[in-house]
């Protein structure tokens, strides 16, 4: 049941983190107005991750995940009717829309991802982990490239796009349903504050803030960007993001394997140096299609080594305390994330280059930091 309720949440995300900047634009929002709201969310939804990653350690996990899919209902639904800019950075902060890459894999952002890894790696020791959030990643990679093509279908079928915040907050009724028959393992930490794995939880923050930072210049923004460099009708772009997540299930796949013919941290470090160069590579692309081909590479490698990343995460710190680790990754990562779309809203006009290009050269401090940190565990 845990893995199925963020498989529907994954789906919303899926074709929600695609609308949301277009929609910011066109109800007349300018491109800084709209990172504006993107910093804002960004900044409350990895506050929300720290803080209820520590709740959900101390207090139960089950009980906070049913919070936070009641947030994200009661956000969605109302998103579309509102238009303050700042009731909605706070309605998309609370709901998560920000965080991840279109919906997935697990704990790729927010407190609804860092709870589910948790709740899941309660379930096996550390040598089936990687297997088993490889399992859970694929499936909500696929929930959310069902949820990419939805865009598409509902473009052809000249439905009004921006409706599909109601159909994501019925997918997340759904979610909210499921998490109640999640059985609640009893986990519990012994204080509210990290006090075990503390050095470590710092140690794998590090490596976020540059990889929050470079991926935060490009992919909140990133339908906007396609449409405004390449002016791709929206229909296209949905197509694009669900071919990559396509792409990125077979990777979800191939990587946990090859994490134990190699070891976890090569694999964390090689995807992402890859990653990071597919990123510059698309700022140069001079049409669309390559663009887009360079993008389906970067989550290939990057969304793809996501389970492997979790589960090196998980198992580098106390089981009583990974969700707060996870809040507090997700702290440092989209903490840093936030300030990506309030800079690129400054850069679109400018230059439609310089944002991925600047992103791709910024994260490659990313897999840097974490073999810098965790060398010692290079030949494991």
């Amino acid at each position: 049941m845990a893995i199925t309720s963020r498989a529907l949440t994954s789906m919303s995300l899926g074709f929600i983190m695609v609308i949301l900047p277009l929609y910011l634009n066109a109800i007349g929002y300018g491109l800084v107005t709209v990172g504006l709201v993107l910093f804002i969310a960004m900044i409350i939804n990895a506050l929300l991750a720290f803080l209820l990653g520590m709740v959900a350690d101390h207090y139960g996990r089950k009980y906070v995940l049913i919070l936070l899919f009641t947030m994200f209902v009661f956000s969605s639904s109302l998103f579309i009717s509102i238009k303050s800019v700042y009731a909605l950075a706070v309605l998309a902060g609370i709901a998560g829309f920000t965080t991840g890459s279109t919906g997935g894999p697990i704990g790729s952002g927010g407190p609804v991802g860092g709870v589910q890894t948790a709740i899941i790696s309660e379930t096996v020791d550390a040598k089936g982990m990687p297997k088993l959030l490889g399992i859970a990643s694929i499936v909500e990679m696929s929930a959310a490239m069902v949820g990419s093509f939805i865009i598409t279908v509902a473009a052809y079928l000249h439905v009004y796009i921006y409706d599909l915040f109601y159909l994501g907050a019925l997918l997340g009724f759904a979610a909210l349903v499921a998490s109640f028959f999640i059985r609640d393992l009893k986990v519990r930490s012994r204080r509210f504050l990290p006090s075990i794995s503390y050095r470590n939880i710092l140690k794998l923050s590090i490596p976020t803030i540059p990889c929050g930072l470079g991926s935060g210049l490009i992919i909140p923004i990133l339908s906007l960007w396609f449409k405004l460099r390449y002016n791709a009708p929206t229909s296209e772009i949905g197509i694009v993001f669900g071919l990559m997540n396509g792409v990125t299930l077979i990777s979800m796949y191939l990587m946990p394997r090859l994490s134990m013919a190699i070891g976890k941290l090569k694999v964390i470090v090689l995807t992402r140096v890859v990653a990071s160069v597919a990123f510059i590579l698309m700022a140069f692309s001079p049409f669309f299609a390559l663009a887009a081909l360079f993008l389906i590479t970067r989550g290939t490698f990057a969304m793809g080594s996501m389970p492997v990343r979790q589960s090196f995460v998980m198992t580098n710190v106390d089981p009583t305390e990974r969700a707060t680790t996870n809040g507090a990754t997700s702290v440092s990562r989209n903490g840093a994330s936030s300030f990506g779309p309030l800079i690129s809203g400054y850069l679109l006009p400018l230059d439609f280059t310089m944002i991925p290009l600047f992103g791709g050269i910024i994260t490659m401090f990313d897999p840097l930091f974490y073999y810098l940190m965790f060398r010692d565990q290079w030949k494991k």
